[in-house]
């Protein structure tokens, strides 16, 4: 058999082992058998974030089902079809570069965990990493809540340019550090310095730039340094808590670059991904955990990552300071000290709602509904406010919660509010009565 007729025998058994055909007609029915040497298939794609998803997802299912035709082991070489030369290009070993990059060796793709909540995520970052300063993935922008491994995606990106490309600067630094270098810099008049650190690297990370809004001299620093970069093709990855059109009080030119590439958010981890994470950890700490107990922990916290970790490793050092084995029981206890069941309050939107008809003297089906009239409007954006202040459900999520609107006018609501009590003593302190009531109920 030829390499074609192993592709499409092998097809029927791809399919059969891929439960959604949404996944088998994305990423996999438009593969190109390119050769097959007796070991390795080597199969083309058109795009990066293709050729990710499938390394990522279907790489074994693939192997699999072409060793099933050709009855002996084979290794699944994907290549991009447009780039791919059959001869072997020799690399010419460069000097690693003497800048300082902050990266945390410890964050890499390899020890990441990927699920749902995060597979797109990792996929484009993995394309990044491997093609850093194309144009679709640049600038990349990873949002969502804090402890969803941002940090970890970002510098993995990092890390692995690093590795491949040894002679390309890449720095990591977080907002508040780029804001502080910057002022010691104006402060000793040694800003070339400065600029020339930033605008000349390869590949520059920023960690949570949400945290430059309402610092506008650090914003038009960061806009010089933006368009110097992106000009030269050189990769920036950025993180932040949200999209860059909910950054409401950072200069629109910044808002519009941001949004030039790809931005991405990363959800919470669903529980399959939970688990993973657990056993992962868990084998870093050369400790055996059982299922029932990884269980047990997983469905009980379900905010983030890192207060997953926290979680498990304390239950880790209490059962080692006791010099028991680690039981759901020892879990039980663990976990109740960090979110006891009792005498906790809580906020749901319902609960806003209730409290700020009650305090306005409305109906709820006034609130929820249509009206625009000021009575009404208005008490209606302070529930938005309170939404988002005292949950932690997102803008789309308040949307849905307050009468299915859209979601930009939850993220207008929300800013009018959070603007009006800078100034509006009287609006703050109805506000702090209705956050009262609702924390008492």
């Amino acid at each position: 058999m030829d390499t074609k007729q192993i592709w499409f025998a092998a097809l029927s058994y791809i399919q059969k082992d891929i439960n959604s055909m949404v996944g088998f007609n994305t990423y996999i029915k438009d593969i190109t058998p390119i050769s097959y040497d007796g070991e390795n298939f080597i199969a083309g794609v058109s795009n990066l974030i293709c050729k990710s998803m499938i390394e990522i997802r279907y790489v074994d299912t693939i192997e699999k089902a072409i060793s099933k035709i050709t009855a002996k082991p084979s290794k699944l070489i994907i290549v991009l079809k447009d780039e791919y030369k059959k001869e072997e290009v020799k690399v010419k070993e460069t000097p690693k570069t003497n800048v300082k990059s902050h990266l945390n060796p410890r964050y890499t793709f390899d020890n990441f965990i990927v699920g749902s909540s995060n597979e797109f995520a990792t996929a484009i970052a993995m394309s990044t990493a491997k093609n850093p300063g194309q144009e679709m993935n640049n600038p990349l922008f990873l949002y969502g809540d804090s402890g969803l491994g941002k940090t970890h995606l970002m510098q993995a990106i990092g890390n692995k340019i690093a590795e491949n490309s040894p002679e390309k600067k890449v720095v990591y630094v977080t907002s508040e550090r780029f804001t502080n270098e910057m002022i010691e810099s104006l402060h000793i008049k040694d800003m070339g310095s400065f600029r020339q650190l930033y605008r000349n690297v390869d590949v520059l990370l920023i960690d949570d730039i949400q945290f430059i809004e309402n610092k506008q001299g650090v914003q038009e620093e960061f806009f010089h340094t933006f368009n110097e970069l992106h000009q030269n093709n050189k990769q920036i990855v950025l993180t932040s808590d949200r999209m860059p059109r909910e950054l409401v009080t950072l200069d629109q030119r910044l808002k519009t670059r941001f949004e030039w590439g790809l931005s991405i958010d990363i959800i919470k981890p669903d529980y399959e991904t939970r688990v993973a994470i657990l056993k992962k950890k868990a084998e870093s700490q050369n400790i055996y955990i059982n299922e029932d107990v990884l269980s047990y922990i997983a469905e009980r916290i379900d905010s983030n990552v890192r207060e997953l970790e926290g979680a498990l490793l304390k239950i880790i050092s209490y059962a080692g300071m006791k010099h028991t084995e680690i039981s759901i029981e020892i879990a039980e206890m663990v976990i109740k000290s960090i979110i006891p069941d009792d005498g906790i309050i809580k906020i749901t939107p319902q609960k806003i709602v209730d409290c700020v008809c009650s305090y306005y003297n409305i109906q709820e089906d006034e609130l929820l509904g249509k009206t625009k009239q000021k009575n009404v409007a208005f008490p209606r954006q302070i529930a938005m406010y309170l939404c988002k202040t005292l949950t932690t459900m997102n803008f789309s999520m308040i949307a849905r919660a307050l009468g299915n609107r859209d979601r930009t006018t939850v993220m207008y609501g929300v800013d009018k509010i959070m603007m009006a009590i800078k100034t509006d003593s009287v609006l703050k302190a109805d506000i702090d009565a209705i956050t009262k009531d609702i924390n008492t109920i």
